[in-house]
């Protein structure tokens, strides 16, 4: 017996077809969802990021103000608030580089107006020792010195740090950044500035009398007609430094860097330079009048005949010590 098959309808089911499309505009209807819902968070995290940003720079703000006012009291029975008002400074600029800057003009500021420079001495101050020592500045001047020099110097913009016409005499800088600092006309007699970086700091006329600046960098600085007598710069960066006119007697420049520096005028009466590097440095009228450059390196007898010389001036191996030179025929040196 033959069994007949009735035949299979294989058109696509019209409601089929509705579930399908129902089921599509479903998923495009989540996910149209979903983006509106996450770009909803978004802006609402954007806002709340802003309100956060607000709020905390009015904390700031209010903190400055307030440090600001503390810093402004006045009177040796205040020192305690100016200390903290200094110290909250310090933590504004660590908490907010953008007011980094405003916060070092303050503080600037602060040193030249309670610390002005006094009057140059009319003897040269000695070097400080064991039995004298330097006498150091009062502990709020001190304590913004510190600060100053130890802040992250890549947060002060176009800001310089100036220090011109302050007395900083006995400070204790040691290891501070200084670098690009302006002390124009400054008075740090007797101060410590052991390894601090004074790279193309401005220090013209400045009254460095009996510093010791052992190891520092002064590299590419400006020191002309400042005042180093009796200053101890053994190991001292000074490649490229303008050190023209500058007063450098009886100061100790053992070891010291000065390549290419420029020397033009200086005194170096009875300077030690033992060791030094005056490699390409600019000799001409320099006074070594009773000078030390034993085991000096880059000096020869046409450097030496460009500067003022005499019996005394212990030249280095080989360098002859030549006639004195009058001024005028050391044009070409």
């Amino acid at each position: 017996m033959r069994l007949e098959h009735a035949p299979i309808d294989l058109r696509p089911d019209p409601w089929q077809r509705w579930i399908a499309v129902g089921q599509v505009v479903s998923v495009l209807v989540l996910a149209a969802g979903l983006y509106l819902t996450y770009e909803a968070n978004q802006e609402i995290s954007r806002a709340n990021r802003e309100q956060r940003r607000l709020t905390e720079q009015g904390q700031i703000t209010d903190r400055f103000t307030k440090a600001v006012e503390q810093l402004g009291q006045s009177g040796p029975e205040k020192v305690d608030v100016r200390l903290g008002a200094i110290y909250a400074l310090e933590r504004i600029m660590r908490d907010s580089a953008e007011d980094q800057p405003a916060v070092v003009d303050v503080l600037a500021a602060f040193v030249r107006v309670h610390a002005p420079a006094p009057p140059k001495p009319a003897r040269p101050v000695p070097r400080p020792t064991a039995d004298r020592p330097a006498v150091p500045p009062s502990v709020d001047i001190q304590a913004t010195l510190t600060v100053l020099g130890r802040r992250d110097i890549t947060h002060d913009g176009s800001t310089r740090l100036d220090l011109t016409r302050s007395n900083l005499s006995g400070a204790n800088l040691t290891r501070a950044n200084l670098a690009r600092v302006d002390l124009r006309d400054a008075y740090l007699a007797g101060a410590n500035l052991n390894l601090v970086n004074l790279n193309s700091a401005g220090l013209r006329n400045a009254y460095l009398a009996g510093v010791s600046l052992g190891g520092a960098n002064l590299d590419d600085a400006f020191l002309t007609n400042a005042d180093l007598t009796n200053a101890d710069l053994s190991g001292v960066n000074m490649n490229e430094t303008d050190l023209g006119n500058a007063k450098l007697v009886s100061a100790n420049l053992g070891s010291a860097n000065l390549v290419s520096a420029n020397l033009t005028n200086a005194n170096l009466t009875d300077a030690s330079l033992t060791d030094a590097d005056l490699s390409g440095a600019y000799l001409t009228n320099t006074d070594l009048s009773g000078a030390y450059l034993g085991g000096v390196k880059g000096m020869n007898t046409d450097s030496v005949g460009c500067a003022r010389v005499d019996d005394e001036t212990v030249l280095p191996d080989g360098v002859a010590l030549p006639a004195v030179i009058p001024p005028r025929d050391r044009e070409g040196c």
